[in-house]
């Protein structure tokens, strides 16, 4: 398919481009975020060169958009990358399809750089994870595409999906990433993570659809035990399920089998995997799902 963008440039579309920009429909993402997740695809980027030649291509073409992030790191500030209104329309193959968001195909504020640098390498490591062992991530919604009425103030999770096992299970998971800069425990900020836990609460008692909500740190241990506890004072009682899972974004992105290794927490459970029912169909070594706490 040869499409003639705005910029008058011709560009052959690949079955690599198409894989790129569905990626970007989910999150912003830099090359290197790029070529670890093209791991996943049918054909995977062979070196970061060929990724960035690419990026330039689609962007020529008018099919994207570049920034720099204001955070450095080794190699300096990395180029961020967002489909352009076009670029969505080619994607979603509708010449009249509107933004997902307001800002979808914007800039982001400096302010959002730390944030959006832990939720899309959360998201990439989710489908990496979840190709490691032949699983499915349908349905996913983007930040703040998702609206859960709950009370006076809606929650808009920072991502939602589910998570199809071979074996046609699904798992349903709400997304929200701490980077520190909401309080834990304040009754008067609807913000805080106690106000969020108690609207998603409010939320399942009345869905028809069970759901968990995960809760990636990108802060100190210390940040996830006081997390963990606010979690515990919400359940009625010992013996109470909670729906809420912690795990520090270090932890979860640091093995591809990220979803079998005991690195999520609950009030229950200290170290655990995140789908622990799914062990045996699995083969893991039961040995792995109980070792020690690691914080």
């Amino acid at each position: 398919m040869t499409i003639k963008s705005v910029s008058k440039i011709r560009w052959q579309k690949t079955t690599r481009d198409d894989d790129i920009m569905v990626a970007l429909t989910r999150c912003p993402l830099t090359a290197e975020e790029l070529l670890n997740l093209s791991q996943t695809w049918l054909q995977p980027f062979t070196g970061l060169r060929r990724v960035q030649e690419r990026m330039k291509d689609l962007t020529a073409a008018g099919q994207l958009h570049s920034w720099r992030y204001a955070t450095t790191g080794l190699g300096g500030a990395r180029l961020y990358y967002k489909l352009t209104l076009a670029g969505y329309r080619t994607i979603m193959q509708d010449d009249e399809i509107k933004p997902p968001t307001k800002r979808f195909f914007y800039e982001m504020n400096t302010g959002r750089h730390r944030h959006q640098q832990a939720l899309s390498q959360f998201i990439v490591q989710t489908y990496i994870a979840a190709h490691h062992r032949g699983i499915k991530v349908v349905d996913f919604h983007p930040e703040n595409t998702f609206r859960i009425d709950c009370g006076e103030r809606p929650l808009f999770p920072d991502a939602r999906f589910n998570l199809q096992m071979p074996n046609g299970t699904s798992f349903t998971y709400c997304v929200e990433l701490d980077n520190s800069t909401e309080s834990v425990l304040s009754y008067k900020s609807a913000d805080s993570i106690l106000s969020k836990m108690q609207r998603y609460l409010m939320d399942m008692v009345t869905s028809p659809q069970p759901y968990r909500v995960l809760f990636p740190i990108t802060g100190s241990p210390n940040r996830l035990r006081h997390i963990v506890d606010v979690s515990k004072q919400l359940m009625v009682s010992d013996k109470s399920f909670s729906p809420f899972y912690i795990v520090l974004l270090d932890d979860y992105l640091a093995h591809p089998d990220a979803f079998f290794l005991p690195y999520f927490h609950s009030p229950e459970n200290r170290n655990i995997p995140l789908l622990r029912s799914q062990s045996r169909q699995y083969q893991i070594d039961p040995t792995l799902l109980e070792s020690p706490a690691m914080v």
